[in-house]
């Protein structure tokens, strides 16, 4: 017995030893999950094997999330990190950490939806109270994406006030980036009401913004208040997971220069314009500012004696030119481009310096097209499904028309329908054409040769186009508006009619203001709240009464103003100042973008509006 024994367990002992290891995939179970989602050492190339390999379902499922979050974190694509997902059933269900995994890679590539459905879920299931600030991230997450900026503060303040020294680093990056992409959308007066409900957190984020409101074209103030801030709350934030917009904007010098130099063609066909400019950049500077200002005569002088004037007088910013070609020549030049200039004009084709090091050049101009890229977001805020543009026939009405059909198409896959008009006299033809009463009136031709003059008929404009954008003068404007008005028949609703600016004149009177009752039209903020009367009267004093000219001097003053906040506006690309021309941020390629002011004329007056309104 004793030897039968011994042979047993040493035949047991020798199986043991000789089965190696299994050749099978292995598989996740699911009392496995956490262990497996703390494997940050495997990549998410590694986690898509095992997931074809898997057995069950359950299995998959989990691994293709854990792929996800692995793709995240190596900076994969979002369409690698989409394609991943969308091999997950999001109505199934693995543990509450796997869906708290599954929303957060849903919400990154900005599948809204689904994460909502797998939040609510896991929100219906009751989870463990150690799954609430997961989820409370997650809430955040979901009304960023769903533009609820002041729900993303208030949401945001509370966690930082509920998990103070609890939140993890990378949490802590993705709430301080959620925070600042919306805080600044919120009014200061608004987060005031937040201040002192959720501890210093969220002091020290309302303070931050109301600096940088209150001084963003202050190139004195801004680094001054700035590093108040910084020394208010020396330990409330951390400040190496500040997004890189604010770590830049703590950090910046704004453009404050004490030699200006203004290159305008104040001689030759262009004088009045520029004169018009130099006028309203000088009655920019404060009478306290030591500033100095060359003005030097693009036309009188060449290249090299301006280079001479600009280097003997130390200028260390320049203001112009003001012609495209001048623009591109100045750029070649050695001396002028090694200083930072406000450009004023746009070139057709910008400047490219093959590597060279040159200091930033930025263009500012009045272009109209500026006004066609406005209408084109308004109409789509509005809803508008099929605009209609009538337009001058001469080269820059066709240059706009142009213009608005390719960002209208660029937006929506769809041409616009246009008509052109050479004259006056085709206007009313133009219109009639446009909405279809022309042909109307050859079927009443036709019906009254079967059944006699006697048959009452009315005309009938066509009902699809649901807007009109005019371009084209103020003379023309106000014959062309009217026309709208008696071809609209009386089974059409009324058709709302939008124009640029060239469509408003400074000294309108009554009269010519009640022709154009109804029509919506963009226009500098200045001429039609008449807001700053004291520069008014400085410009009556100075300039004539034209259209024109008085945008011209808004345009030169607004130039002065911008120098001292083109850094920061750089930086945050998503703000803007208020200036005398609009409201005025900085595009990815330094252009500076215009936002003018919609406005309606209104029984002889005009009245200013917050977004155009369809009648």
């Amino acid at each position: 017995m004793t030897r039968l024994i011994v042979v047993f367990i040493m035949l047991f002992f020798l199986i043991s030893c000789s089965s190696g290891p299994s050749n099978q995939p292995q598989t996740i179970q699911k009392d496995q999950t956490d262990t497996v989602r703390e494997r940050v050492d495997k990549n998410s190339d590694y986690y898509l094997q095992q997931a074809q390999l898997a057995n069950s379902n359950q299995d998959r499922r989990s691994l293709y999330i854990l792929a996800a979050k692995q793709a995240i974190s190596e900076g994969q694509s979002t369409i690698t990190i989409t394609a991943i997902l969308n091999a997950v059933d999001e109505t199934q269900y693995n543990s509450v950490g796997l869906d708290i995994e599954l929303a957060k890679a849903l919400l990154f590539v900005g599948q809204t939806e689904r994460a909502k459905n797998v939040i609510t879920r896991v929100q219906q299931g009751a989870p463990s109270q150690r799954f609430d600030q997961a989820l409370r991230i997650l809430g955040v997450q979901l009304n960023a994406q769903q533009g609820f900026s002041l729900e993303v503060v208030r949401e945001t303040f509370q966690l930082q006030s509920l998990y103070q020294g609890r939140i993890s680093s990378s949490d802590t990056r993705l709430l301080y980036t959620l925070l600042w992409e919306h805080i600044m959308s919120v009014p200061v007066s608004t987060l005031r009401r937040f201040q002192y409900d959720f501890g210093e957190g969220a002091q020290a984020w309302v303070e931050l913004v109301a600096v940088i409101k209150t001084n963003l074209a202050n190139a004195t103030a801004l680094p001054r208040e700035l590093n108040r801030w910084k020394n208010l709350f020396p330990n409330t934030l951390d400040y190496q997971l500040l997004p890189q917009q604010v770590q830049s904007l703590l950090n910046v010098e704004p453009y404050a220069p004490q030699r200006f130099a203004l290159l305008l063609p104040l001689s030759g066909k262009l004088s009045k314009q520029a004169m018009a400019i130099r006028d309203g950049f000088l009655s920019a500077i404060d009478f306290n500012n030591s500033s100095d200002v060359l003005v030097l005569d693009t036309v009188l002088l060449n290249v090299e004696e301006i280079e001479q004037q600009i280097t003997e007088n130390q200028v260390d910013f320049i203001v112009g030119p003001l012609e495209k070609e001048t623009i591109i020549e100045y750029e070649n030049s050695d001396v002028l481009r090694t200083l930072p200039r406000l450009n004023l004009n746009i070139p057709e084709i910008m400047p490219t310096y093959a590597g060279q090091e040159v200091l930033p050049a930025y263009y500012y101009s009045l272009a109209p097209e500026d006004e066609i890229e406005q209408a084109i977001e308004y109409f789509l805020e509005l809803g508008v499904d099929r605009p209609a543009v009538i337009y001058a026939d001469n080269t820059l009405g066709r240059r706009l028309y142009e213009r608005f059909n390719q960002a209208w198409s660029l937006a929506t896959e769809e041409p616009v329908e246009a008509i052109a008009f050479r004259n006056r006299s085709k206007l009313g033809d133009a219109v009639q054409d446009l909405l279809d009463v022309s042909a109307s009136e050859a079927r009443i031709a036709e019906m009254k040769k079967l059944f006699g003059n006697q048959l009452e008929t009315e005309a009938r404009s066509r009902t699809d186009i649901d807007a009109v954008y005019v371009i084209a003068n103020s003379q023309q404007t106000r014959l062309i508006k009217p026309f709208f008005d008696v071809s609209i028949s009386a089974f059409g609703k009324r058709l709302p009619i939008y124009a640029s600016s060239r469509s408003y004149l400074v000294d309108e009177s009554v009269s010519q203001k009640r022709d154009l009752n109804g029509l919506v039209f963009t226009e500098m903020p200045w001429l039609v709240r008449n807001s700053d009367p004291q520069l008014h009267d400085l410009y009556d004093k100075i300039g004539e009464q034209q259209t024109q000219l008085k945008k011209l001097f808004a345009f030169g003053y607004d130039a002065h103003k911008l120098v001292f906040a083109l850094k920061q506006l750089t930086i945050l690309q998503d703000q803007h100042i208020l200036g005398l021309t609009g409201a005025l941020s900085v595009n990815s390629n330094n252009t500076i973008k215009r936002r003018l002011s919609w406005s309606k004329y209104q029984q002889g007056a005009i009245v200013e509006q917050s977004t155009p309104q369809q009648n």
